[in-house]
């Protein structure tokens, strides 16, 4: 079953605004603000697009006011958002990956300066998406969860107590484009089975460490994007930037609100759906967003397939983001 978070009754006369303002700050005292890091290689940088999912993260904390409880912190600067610092770095990889080990060239790991960077720039709040670079240098993936527990218990090493680190799975990659995906060692079922496996062993990772009663909370971007949603085969583009900005907005509020995040357990084996699609006649429309703006201010129903539709960020909860998200695709 989905979970639903009503909107205000005063949204049914402004059913596309999405009002997050007002959500308390997790720490206990509310004047101080939430120290972001977006860390990560070239998706979290915005490879090809300046500022990446950051700009629609960014731009939605500014629309709801909240610009005053949150701090985007990291040694990198870049995009059109209120606070333009990160931690994405183009090309890196988990760890080091030497020339010889690796298909497409030599890699700087962040595990090699996380500790220190984490230091000059301290966080309450990481999200780590790290691994791409990994796959595409072919690079011991047998390994890949080892190597992220490491960086995982690096970075948990360095949070305040009331921290917490939102470990994302990969998106996926389509082999059918060859920019950086090469064609001499990827098939494009190769490439999805190693994606698939290392997401596996993210999981693997998350779960652990939640048993450890560590503060991570696991990020499904893989649920996220579709291959519709790449640039170049790798990157996303503007819309699939989009849909994570707005997926990463909700996790940031799950944050800031005190709520435990809730990730779909949906089978990969599941036939796609059209996300957006609420009444299911195969197409994205404004009456869509209708039904799903009536439907949280509990003005009318939806059924397990149509809420599944509606779920736009793939976190099984339906709420203010998923009808943001839906106003955005239109």
């Amino acid at each position: 079953m989905y979970e639903r978070k009503k909107l205000a009754a005063a949204a049914g006369a402004a059913v596309l605004m999405l009002n997050a303002g007002t959500l308390p700050v997790h720490a206990a005292d509310q004047n101080k603000k939430v120290r972001l890091m977006c860390l990560g290689d070239s998706i979290t940088d915005g490879f090809w697009l300046p500022g990446g999912y950051r700009n629609t993260l960014c731009s939605l904390i500014s629309e709801n006011g909240q610009e005053s409880q949150v701090d985007f912190v990291g040694p990198n600067w870049g995009g059109s958002g209120y606070d333009p610092q990160h931690a994405g770095y183009s090309g890196y990889s988990i760890d080091n990956i030497a020339q010889e080990n690796s298909i497409s060239g030599q890699r700087t790991g962040i595990s090699s300066f996380a500790e220190w960077m984490l230091g000059e720039y301290p966080a309450d709040v990481v999200f780590l998406q790290i691994g791409t670079n990994d796959i595409l240098s072919l690079y011991d993936l047998e390994h890949f969860g080892v190597r992220l527990e490491g960086l995982v218990d690096t970075v948990l090493a360095e949070l305040p107590q009331d921290g917490c680190l939102y470990l994302a799975t990969l998106p996926v990659m389509d082999a059918t484009n060859n920019l950086y995906i090469s064609d001499y060692f990827f098939t494009v079922e190769s490439m999805d089975e190693a994606v698939e496996s290392c997401n596996a062993q993210i999981r693997a990772v998350a779960e652990k460490k939640q048993n450890e009663g560590k503060p991570v909370v696991l990020a499904e971007i893989n649920r996220v994007l579709e291959k519709s949603d790449l640039y170049d085969g790798v990157h996303p583009n503007e819309a699939g930037y989009e849909k994570m900005g707005v997926f990463w907005y909700a996790r940031l509020n799950e944050y800031l609100s005190g709520e435990p995040a809730s990730e779909t357990t949906d089978s990969p084996d599941q036939p796609a759906i059209l996300r957006g699609d609420v009444d299911g006649n195969g197409e994205v429309a404004i009456a869509d967003a209708v039904k799903l703006a009536k439907y949280l201010c509990c003005d009318g129903d939806l059924t397990e397939q149509e809420a599944e539709r509606a779920d736009m960020n793939a976190d099984r909860k339906l709420n203010a983001a998923d009808l943001t998200l839906l106003k955005r695709a239109l």
